[in-house]
């Protein structure tokens, strides 16, 4: 039953779509959780490093100003996202069935961690106002919200919505249809009635 549970429900209700180059999957090699994601957080910071030498092009001065500041915002960044996956495996063993407690709990702790990336940013581009102006320091802005967009979007295309027990039921009956509806067109097309 648990199989059914998680294969109807991810495949019903998982949103899907296409990031190019954001999420990296993790080599075999990573046998844990903390393992996998540390492997799949140095992947992406350095596509995101490149990304951001590439785009800005930065003189000697403006790289010893910058590459600092950048990376003590990203070990903050690596905190958050490391709660996130916390959170993301808390929700991915309570997608089905979730009682009010757990819902309101995930809210607040979604919106708090929310709450503190803003602010991390918001503290990142306020201490490089000293170091770029104008279109440069927007910028800056520019590619760390659609880098953060990027890899938003490629991890939660991957994270099935909550469903409910009713809901539940009405995806596995409509899974049962679909297989019998499949069976019987196999039966047909192997015994042809003439």
């Amino acid at each position: 039953m648990n199989t059914l549970k998680l294969t109807v429900a991810a495949g019903a209700l998982t949103l899907t779509g296409l990031a190019t180059g954001t999420v990296t999957p993790a080599p075999a090699a990573a046998q844990t959780l903390q393992d996998q994601f540390e492997v799949s957080f140095q992947a992406r910071e350095t596509q995101r490093r490149a990304t951001i030498s590439t785009t800005m092009a930065f003189t000697e001065e403006e790289a010893a100003n910058f590459w600092p500041i950048y990376d003590q915002y990203r070990l903050v960044a690596k905190g958050h996202q490391l709660r996130r996956m916390r959170m993301v495996a808390t929700l991915s063993e309570n997608t089905v069935g979730m009682d009010e407690a757990t819902a309101a709990t995930m809210i607040k702790n979604a919106l708090d961690l929310e709450a503190k990336q803003q602010a991390a940013k918001k503290t990142y581009i306020n201490q490089l106002t000293d170091h770029f102006f104008g279109a440069r320091h927007f910028r800056l802005y520019q590619l760390e919200t659609k880098l953060d967009a990027l890899f938003r979007f490629g991890w939660t295309k991957q994270i099935p919505l909550a469903v409910t027990e009713d809901e539940l039921k009405l995806l596995q009956q409509g899974f049962e249809a679909r297989r019998e509806a499949e069976r019987e067109a196999a039966e047909k097309a192997a015994f042809p009635t003439t």
